[in-house]
């Protein structure tokens, strides 16, 4: 297989002024200043409430479980089942993830700018949801097991500080996938970077945010006694219901909302552009643009469709409006389940949806499965050719970015 050319030698032909070679970094730096400042903020607001005398239920998945689980539901076979659920998760998440891995890492050096950086932004997608099946789910599979919280203080404060990182990583990554592709569309003279510095700076940002998001998870999550049990504990975040309040409308409002009000207008102006001046993005045909724009649409869509109960289940159940009853612990187990399990849902949307996903694990099957003569990788790069006519070859893979 042909070595292709260095990234940085890529963008030292493509943009021989040095502010646009910048414009990313710049880009990402303003991500940073609005989403540092905002947790900050958010951050300072519930760190008054570190002294409150009472703990809410303030909950993050499996928290709302725990909540709820003593007084409504003393029958442990709907435990089990909603373990098995979990157990689901696990089994169609883990190998599923770990394909789409092998498939993007093998594009996510692509030469096309567009291409190696949305191939990154894949690639932290999937590192993400993997840490999220191995943090999160199993603890909440095991707290299904035992009326109260029985996993110690150490898992209680991690699982969900990685809970909220890994979910708004997932998110940010997708959401700069999304602005990439716009960006490339609106302004096709504009040279985007793509050296490794400028992926890694990328890839680096969204866990930033995702870290900052998590910090009052650090701070303020422990395990307590259940009030009106006799020995029962479990993991709470210690926030007063005023400051909680507070809390999830800065999430709200700063951490969530301007995204979905950007990409609004993003999709919008994508779909303005398709309509007025049908063109893809550089190495990409039209068809290919309006697929890889589709995907993208899809997965965030499902994303927030999936997540989108279970957070407002969580906001009622912090203001004090959840009551522990059979039909809240059912509601907000089946909730939490279908938040968690986005984390399998995508990898096999992405398969499902994108040729250039079904060829990349076609040609990663007959890689491990088929012998290797001189010929045998020559002709198998020819036959994804018929199938993508008029795509560049990436190094090491399918044509460039697999499929967003």
């Amino acid at each position: 297989m042909e070595p292709g050319p260095e990234p940085n030698a890529t963008l030292t032909a493509a943009t021989p002024e040095r502010p646009l070679r910048l414009v990313f970094a710049g880009l990402c730096g303003l991500i940073l200043l609005a989403g540092l400042p905002a947790n900050a903020l958010m951050l300072l607001v519930v760190g008054r409430a570190s002294g409150a005398p009472a703990p809410l239920r303030a909950l993050t998945g499996s928290l709302m479980v725990n909540a709820t689980l003593t007084a409504a539901t003393p029958e442990r076979p709907l435990r089990l089942v909603f373990a098995g659920l979990c157990g689901l998760i696990l089994l169609a998440g883990l190998p599923a993830n770990a394909l789409m891995l092998l498939v993007v890492g093998r594009a996510s050096g692509a030469p096309a700018p567009l291409r190696a950086l949305t191939g990154s932004l894949m690639v932290n997608v999937t590192l993400s949801d993997l840490l999220f099946l191995a943090c999160v789910v199993p603890v909440l599979l095991l707290s299904f097991l035992r009326p109260d919280w029985w996993l110690g203080p150490v898992i209680c404060t991690t699982s969900q500080a990685a809970n909220n990182a890994t979910m708004f990583c997932t998110f940010y990554s997708m959401v700069a996938t999304a602005f990439l592709r716009h960006v490339a569309v609106a302004r096709p003279e504009l040279a985007l970077p793509s050296g490794r510095g400028a992926r890694l700076l990328l890839c680096g940002a969204m866990w930033v945010l995702g870290l900052t998001a998590s910090l009052p998870n650090w701070l303020f999550q422990r395990v307590v006694a259940e009030e009106g049990t006799a020995g029962a504990r479990a993991c709470l975040l210690l926030l007063s219901p005023a400051q909680t309040s507070r809390y999830f409308t800065l999430l709200g409002a700063l951490a969530f909302l301007p995204c979905m009000l950007g990409l609004g207008c993003s999709f919008s102006h994508v779909a303005w552009l398709m309509w007025t001046q049908p063109r893809g993005p550089s190495g990409e045909s039209i068809q290919e643009h309006q697929e890889n724009t589709g995907l993208v649409l899809v997965v965030l869509v499902v994303f927030v469709l999936m997540w989108g109960p279970c957070s407002v289940l969580g906001y009622v159940a912090a203001v004090g409006g959840l009551p522990a009853t059979p039909v809240a612990f059912v509601a907000s187990s089946l909730c939490t389940i279908l938040a968690y399990s986005n984390c399998a849902v995508s990898p096999i949307l992405c398969f499902y949806l994108s040729r250039p996903f079904q060829a990349g694990l076609r040609d990663l099957f007959r890689r491990r499965v088929a012998a290797r003569p001189p010929g045998v990788v020559g002709g198998a790069r020819m036959a994804l050719e018929r199938v993508h006519p008029g795509q560049d070859r990436a190094p090491g893979g399918l044509w460039g970015l697999a499929g967003v």
